[in-house]
């Protein structure tokens, strides 16, 4: 018989160790929180050129929209690359903005590039972000949109990437 009681003491002594770290481990280890860092990526390619025709108007480039999704807590990232030309003229224009959801970013809250050209023909690479921290949770999409004065001014060789992340 006392050879089972002390088995029973001994159990009852693991128990209450076990007991006591399990309420240290609730009361003074903090519970991870999320890390920051990126979540998911989207990326796109277009090398055909698109051309600001028809002129004086906001042409969106459908071919590099990418759907994405947003998370509770997550901002997201827009990266644009391209070549951009402006034909010869007298101040021809080019401009380039993101398209989030249908809707044109414009202003000074929102990057935007204009390439302006005087009698020369000019050829130069663009590269437009921008990170937005008020989109919200759900399903989104992105393109780009391109607007010019001159029939001949376009883009081409272009990349879209879309990056989530937590800050």
């Amino acid at each position: 018989m006392s050879k089972s009681s002390g088995l029973a003491v001994l159990a009852l002594i693991v128990a209450l160790g076990a007991m006591g770290l399990g309420v240290y481990q609730i009361i003074f280890v903090p519970t991870p929180t999320a890390p920051s860092g990126i979540r998911h990526t989207w990326y796109d390619f277009h090398y055909s050129t698109v051309f600001t025709n028809p002129v004086s108007t906001i042409i969106q480039v459908d071919q590099l929209l990418i759907n994405f999704t947003v998370n509770s807590g997550e901002s997201v990232y827009f990266h644009f690359n391209t070549w951009a030309t402006v034909d010869a003229g007298v101040s021809s224009v080019i401009q380039l903005n993101f398209v989030l959801d249908g809707t044109w970013l414009y202003g000074p809250q929102h990057p935007w590039c204009a390439l302006v050209s005087y009698n020369d023909s000019i050829q130069v690479p663009v590269s437009l972000q921008m990170s937005l921290d008020t989109v919200t949770v759900g399903a989104h999409n992105v393109s780009v949109s391109i607007y010019g004065n001159d029939a001949n001014n376009n883009i081409f060789s272009s990349t879209l990437l879309v990056q989530t992340y937590i800050p």
